[in-house]
């Protein structure tokens, strides 16, 4: 969700020198923009619990030694608001959430009101607003690289690709965040029966076993129809089998983004999370379908924190029939662009 302001970033300073600094577990996604010259991987500084004060102050004196002009900090931590102030970064540009972005010269407010959601990417995108920077129509943005493209699984039918898995980041496990695994179940046999395309089951090395099951209860189905890859891909050439395939249809999740990012139509299924704060982005795309039935209207995941939930029916409220509708909505115009193509 920061590639959109990665873009802004590169059209407004054209010869400008773009340094993403990342963790370890995400920098495929820099790795992956044609945006960014130079990655500084820092590890797992940023994961509460996982570093040291001792790596934390050599991240510092790394960044001190490069000189930085202008920094944008899209982390809301303290701790990683501080580290461009301790770098000595002149200018520094980032979200002041509940008064945390005090060593920044330029606080841009971040909304805490529940009933009023933005976009993770619109609040990113704020920061360039702040400083005045020209906005267009900025959006995700994921390029896989041609090797990765020339190694997808290959078939000769048409192919959707599903993601039950998701809600396990480091530091973060919010598995409600996942449709029932029987409703995807039911989901896969329809696809494949009525409209004769084969379900790619996507993920990492932990969804293997999550795909596996999805697949042992499909005996009727003619195992060709329903092919496994969890751990079998990286994230780059995940990012190169959903660019190839029709339609992503899952969970709130960074392969539902992915998708986006690659400009895969997107069914996104939510339910403790917000689509107005997490949706495929840009929302107003029509290729993409956020299917919110939270029966508060308020997200249960707020401000990086799970609020107690007595009666967990969010994700249970998205029926099958509502992905299937969404499903027919959007196979027309998939099928009219490819002809068009």
């Amino acid at each position: 969700m920061t590639t959109p302001l990665l873009e802004v970033l590169r059209q407004n300073y054209p010869q400008a020198q773009i340094t993403y600094i990342t963790g370890t577990w995400s920098k495929a996604i820099a790795e992956h923009h044609p945006a960014v010259d130079t990655i500084i991987d820092c590890g797992t500084i940023g994961i509460p619990g996982r570093y040291t004060l001792k790596e934390y102050g050599q991240l510092a004196r790394q960044l001190r030694g490069q000189h930085f002009d202008l920094a944008f900090v899209l982390d809301r931590s303290p701790l990683l608001t501080l580290l461009p102030w301790l770098a000595g970064v002149p200018r520094r540009v980032g979200p002041d959430s509940l008064g945390r972005g005090f060593s920044l010269t330029d606080r841009v407010p971040v909304s805490v009101d529940p009933t009023h959601l933005e976009h993770q990417a619109e609040i990113y995108l704020d920061l360039a607003r702040a400083i005045g920077l020209t906005i267009e129509q900025p959006a995700m943005r994921f390029v896989p690289t041609e090797q990765e493209r020339q190694s997808i699984y290959r078939s000769d039918y048409p192919q959707v690709v599903v993601f039950p898995g998701g809600g396990s980041n480091p530091g973060m496990d919010l598995t409600a965040k996942r449709w029932p695994l029987d409703r995807y179940r039911a989901l896969t046999r329809r696809i494949v029966s009525e409209l004769k395309m084969q379900v790619l089951l996507i993920g990492g090395e932990s969804d293997r076993e999550l795909n596996q099951t999805l697949i042992d209860g499909l005996e009727e189905v003619p195992p060709e129809m329903v092919v496994n890859l969890a751990g079998k891909t990286s994230f780059g050439q995940s990012a190169a089998q959903i660019e190839a395939s029709t339609l992503f249809i899952g969970n709130d999740s960074s392969p539902m983004h992915l998708a986006a990012a690659v400009g895969t139509p997107v069914i996104a299924i939510f339910g403790p999370t917000s689509p107005a704060e997490y949706g495929p982005y840009p929302l107003s795309d029509p290729q993409h379908i956020a299917l919110w039935r939270h029966p508060t209207g308020q997200p249960c995941f707020f401000l990086g924190k799970m609020q107690a939930c007595d009666n967990c029916t969010c994700m249970h409220s998205v029926t099958i029939d509502d992905v299937w509708d969404a499903v027919m909505q959007l196979l027309p115009q998939i099928r009219q662009e490819e002809v068009q193509r």
